[in-house]
C-alpha cells in the first residue's frame, strides 16, 4: 500500500512487467485521499499523451474499511490505455477539489514493437476557438495564477482521450440526457434520463454521481412503451425509463464525469453508464468572461500558443492561426462584459417642495403571481396612489391572484395577451404584435389628437397616461410602447443576469438588442441593489441609471406580530405547535435552490436526531406551484425518506409563515434584493442565506449566517449553527439584522425617494 502526497493507493491491474502489447490495455486499482480530502478526477500520462480514466468506482469491502462505512466516496478506478510505439513512462495523477493535479504514481514501461506510432496532435488553429473561452473563464476564477499554468490545464484537458462506458449484457439500455459531450446545467443541476433493464435480474435502484460524494437516486420504473418495438423479448422493457438530476459543484473539472449505477435485487452494484461531458451553464451562477480587453485576449492567445508547443501541437500555419484568432476574438467580444464607464452617482432626494400636480401612472408588471416582484410593485403603486393628484392602473400579460390584491386597493387591472409578441422572430414583428394587442389604435390617437379615440378592449389609452412604470426587465415591451407613444418610463430591474443569458430560453436572439434598447430608452432605470446595476452598466450610455433603497413596512409587520400568536397560527395551518420550524419562503423553482435545501435536510437528518433527541425539527417550503421541479423535489424527499419536509402552496397570507417560523432559510442562486430577507429580519427571525448579488448589501456576516450558493455542506453547517443559537436562546444575529433593516430600509425613508424619482421622470417626459 504505497503512499504519495498522503494518499493511499494500489495499482492492481496492469500488464505483466509493465510491458504493454499493441492495442488497448486496462489499468486499474484504487486510491484513497483520506477523510479530509477527495479525489475528483484521475488521469494517466503515457509520455506526453493524457488519458482520462473512470474514477470513483465502488469497491465495497475496501470502501467500508477505509471510510468506516459504505461509500461514496468510492475508491476504485480504471483506465483504458493505448500506449504508442516507443513510449517509456506511465504517470498517474489525481485531482483534488481545488483543481490541483498531483502525481501519485510513475512507472517505466515498454511497448510492443508492432504498436501504433504516436498519433499526430491536431494543430492549434483547429482547437483555438474551443480553447479560448475556458481559459478566459479560468483566468476569472484564478486571477493571480500564471497564464502558462492555466493554459496547460486547458490544453491537456482538451487533448485527453476520454473513456465512456455503456451497458454490458445482460444489461441493456441507453443514456439519453446528457445527450453527448455537453451537460446543460440549471442552477447547479443536470438532468439525467434514459432507460435500463436487465435480462435475468430485477433492478432495485438506479443512482447517478457527478461529483465525489453526492450520489443521487433516480426515479426508476417509468413507462417506456417504445422499447417494446425494438427489444421484443427483453424483460421489464415497458417500465425501463429512469429520470432525475445530479448536482455539480461549482469548481467541477471539465470534462466532468457522470456515472450511473444499477443496484440489483441481490445487492450487487454495477456501473451501467459513464459519460464524459463539458458542463455548460444555461441558468444559475457561472464564471463570467473577463471584461472585454485586447490585452487580456492577447495574453491568453500567447499562453495557448506556448502551451500548444509544450504539448507538441503544430503552430506553424500562421494564416490559419490568425483566422482562428479573429474568430475567437469575435466570440469573446460578443459575450464578454463591456468595460464599465462609471457615471457620477446622481442623488435622488425627497426634499423638493410638495408636488400635487395630476399624474396618471400605468404600471406594467410581468405577472400577477404571489411573488416578490409583483408584491414590490404593488406596494410602490399603492404608495403612489395614496399621494394627492396621482392615480394608478395596472397592466399585465398574465393573470394571477395579485389581480384581486391590486383591485381591492383601488387600482384597476387589465390583462393583455402578448403571446404573439413574445413569439416574434424579429423586432419588426414584435413591434407589430405589441401595437396590434395593446397599442395600435391608441397610438394613432395619441399622435393625432383630432381623431376620435377608438380604444379596443386591450389597448392602452395613452391620452390618460403620463408615466409608465415597467416592473422587471421582462416588461421591456412596456418601455418600447411608452417610447412609441412619447411617454416617460421608469424601468425597475430586479434581475441580476445579463440580458442575453436571461432571455436565451424565452426569446430569439434577434430580439435581444430590443431588450437592451429598453435600458437606454427608459427615462430612468431603477435598481435596488448595486450588484445588479453593475451587471447592466454597459447599457448606461445616457447616465439614466439610478440606485434607490428598497423598503420594508415595519409598522405593519410589528402590528401583525403583536396581533397574532405563533401557536395559534400554527394551528390555523395544521402545523405542530411544538416543532422547530425552518421555513423557506419563495416560489418553488430552480433559481430559488430548494433542491439544496433538501440536500441539507438529508445531510443533517441523523445528526440532528442525535444532537436534539426528542425535538421535532421540520423543514418547510412555502411557494409550491405545480410543475416538474416540484414533482422532482417531492420524489427526492420520498426517495430519501425525508418525512420532516413539508411543501405548502403559494399564498397571500405570507406574513403568517414569517410569524410561525423559528428560522428562515434562503437558498437562492440569484437574487437582486429579496424582500423575503427584509421581512424576515423585520420579524426578528434568525436568517440563513446564500450570499448572492444584493444580499451582501442587505445583511452582514454578523447579522445572518451567509453561505455560497449551491453548497449543501456549508448550508448544513449554517443551519446547525442557527439551530444551536435557537436552542440556546441567542438572538444576537436576529437583533442585529432587525436593527440594520429598520435603520436602512424603513419605508418612511425609502418610498418618498421613489415618489420623487417618479415625479422627476414625469417632468422630463
Amino acid at each position: 500500500m504505497p503512499e504519495s502526497a498522503g494518499w493511499q493507493f494500489a495499482v492492481e491491474i496492469h500488464p505483466p512487467d509493465w510491458s504493454f502489447p499493441a492495442g488497448k490495455t486496462w489499468v486499474g486499482g484504487w486510491i484513497y485521499a483520506g477523510r479530509e480530502r477527495l479525489v475528483t478526477d484521475l488521469r494517466a500520462w503515457v509520455d506526453g499523451r493524457p488519458f482520462l480514466g473512470l474514477h470513483g468506482l465502488p469497491k465495497p469491502d475496501l470502501d467500508a474499511k477505509l471510510l468506516g462505512r459504505p461509500g461514496p466516496p468510492y475508491a476504485g478506478f480504471v483506465l483504458l490505455l493505448k500506449p504508442h510505439r516507443g513510449a517509456s513512462l506511465l504517470r498517474l495523477e489525481a485531482r483534488d477539489p481545488a483543481g490541483n493535479w498531483t502525481e501519485f504514481f510513475r512507472q517505466p514501461i515498454t511497448v510492443a514493437a508492432d504498436a501504433a506510432p504516436c498519433p499526430a496532435p491536431p494543430p492549434l488553429a483547429d482547437r483555438l476557438v474551443a480553447l479560448m473561452p475556458p481559459l478566459l473563464r479560468r483566468r476569472t476564477q484564478q486571477p493571480h495564477a500564471p497564464w502558462a499554468a492555466l493554459a496547460d490545464e486547458i490544453v491537456s484537458a482538451e487533448l485527453a482521450e476520454r473513456l465512456d462506458s455503456l451497458p454490458v449484457p445482460p444489461f441493456f439500455g441507453a443514456l439519453e440526457e446528457p445527450r453527448s459531450t455537453t451537460g446543460w446545467l440549471r442552477y447547479g443541476r443536470m438532468s439525467v434520463t434514459g432507460w435500463l433493464t436487465h435480462r435475468t435480474a430485477k433492478i432495485r435502484r438506479i443512482t447517478a454521481l457527478a461529483d465525489a460524494v453526492q450520489e443521487s437516486p433516480l426515479l426508476l420504473g417509468l413507462l417506456r412503451p417504445d422499447i417494446a418495438d425494438i427489444f421484443t423479448d427483453l424483460p421489464g422493457k415497458e417500465h425501463s425509463q429512469f429520470s432525475g438530476h445530479v448536482d455539480l459543484p461549482a469548481n467541477q473539472s471539465a470534462p466532468a464525469l457522470l456515472k450511473v449505477f444499477a443496484e440489483l435485487d441481490n445487492g450487487e452494484k454495477h456501473l451501467a453508464f459513464a459519460r464524459r461531458f463539458t458542463p455548460c451553464v444555461i441558468a444559475g451562477a457561472d464564471t463570467p468572461l473577463p471584461t472585454l480587453s485586447r490585452v487580456t485576449f492577447a495574453k491568453a492567445l500567447w499562453a495557448l500558443r506556448a502551451s500548444a508547443r509544450r504539448h507538441g501541437l503544430p503552430t506553424w500555419d500562421g494564416a490559419k492561426l490568425m483566422a482562428a484568432a479573429k474568430e475567437a476574438w469575435s466570440a469573446y467580444r460578443a459575450e464578454a462584459p463591456a468595460p464599465v464607464r462609471p457615471h457620477r452617482p446622481v442623488a435622488v432626494t425627497a426634499s423638493a417642495p410638495a408636488d400635487n400636480s395630476p399624474l396618471r401612472v400605468l404600471v406594467a408588471t410581468h405577472n400577477l403571481n404571489f411573488e416578490g416582484a409583483p408584491w414590490f410593485i404593488f406596494e410602490l403603486a399603492r404608495y403612489l396612489g395614496r399621494q394627492s393628484g396621482i392615480s394608478v392602473c395596472v397592466i399585465s400579460p398574465q393573470e394571477g391572484p395579485m389581480r384581486r390584491v391590486f383591485e381591492e386597493a383601488g387600482m384597476p387591472v387589465e390583462v393583455v395577451d402578448l403571446t404573439k409578441a413574445f413569439a416574434a422572430a424579429s423586432p419588426a414583428e414584435l413591434s407589430a404584435a405589441l401595437n396590434l394587442t395593446v397599442g395600435a389604435s391608441s397610438l394613432a390617437t395619441a399622435q393625432s389628437p383630432g381623431r376620435e379615440q377608438a380604444r379596443s378592449h386591450n389597448a392602452i389609452n395613452w391620452n390618460e397616461t403620463d408615466l409608465v412604470v415597467a416592473n422587471t426587465m421582462v416588461s421591456f415591451w412596456a418601455v418600447q410602447l411608452a417610447r412609441a407613444a412619447q411617454k416617460p418610463a421608469l424601468l425597475y430591474v430586479h434581475e441580476s443576469t445579463a440580458v442575453r443569458r436571461f432571455f436565451a430560453p424565452i426569446l430569439p436572439p434577434a430580439l435581444f438588442p430590443l431588450v437592451e434598447e429598453a435600458f437606454r430608452a427608459a427615462t430612468r432605470v431603477v435598481f435596488t441593489a448595486d450588484s445588479s446595476r453593475t451587471v447592466f452598466e454597459y447599457l448606461n450610455d445616457r447616465g439614466n441609471f439610478r440606485l434607490l433603497p428598497s423598503w420594508v413596512d415595519v409598522a405593519r409587520i410589528d402590528a401583525f406580530a403583536a396581533a397574532h400568536d405563533q401557536a395559534a397560527l400554527r394551528r390555523k395551518h395544521g402545523l405542530d405547535p411544538e416543532a422547530v420550524l425552518l421555513v423557506n419562503i419563495g416560489s418553488i423553482c430552480e433559481r430559488k435552490g430548494q433542491h439544496i435545501y433538501l440536500r441539507a435536510a438529508e445531510l443533517l437528518r441523523e445528526e440532528l436526531r442525535h444532537t436534539y433527541p426528542g425535538k421535532k425539527i421540520q423543514w418547510f417550503m412555502v411557494g409550491a406551484r405545480p410543475g416538474l421541479y416540484l414533482d422532482s423535489l417531492k420524489q427526492e424527499a420520498e426517495l430519501h425518506g425525508l418525512d420532516n419536509v413539508v411543501f405548502l402552496p403559494e399564498t397571500g397570507e405570507i406574513h403568517d409563515f414569517y410569524r410561525l417560523a423559528d428560522i428562515f432559510v434562503c437558498t437562492s442562486f440569484e437574487e437582486s434584493f429579496p424582500r423575503v430577507l427584509l421581512e424576515s429580519a423585520a420579524f426578528r427571525l434568525p436568517i440563513v442565506s446564500t450570499n448572492v448579488n444584493g444580499i451582501a448589501e442587505m445583511l452582514a456576516p454578523d447579522e445572518a449566517w451567509l453561505v455560497p450558493p449551491g453548497d449543501r455542506y456549508q448550508l448544513a453547517e449554517a443551519v446547525k449553527s442557527a439551530l444551536a443559537a435557537h436552542f440556546a436562546g441567542d438572538t444576537t444575529r436576529a437583533d442585529r439584522a432587525r436593527a440594520a433593516v429598520v435603520r436602512r430600509f424603513h419605508e418612511a425613508n425609502s418610498l418618498p425617494l421613489h415618489l420623487a424619482l417618479a415625479r422627476e421622470a414625469a417632468r422630463l417626459g
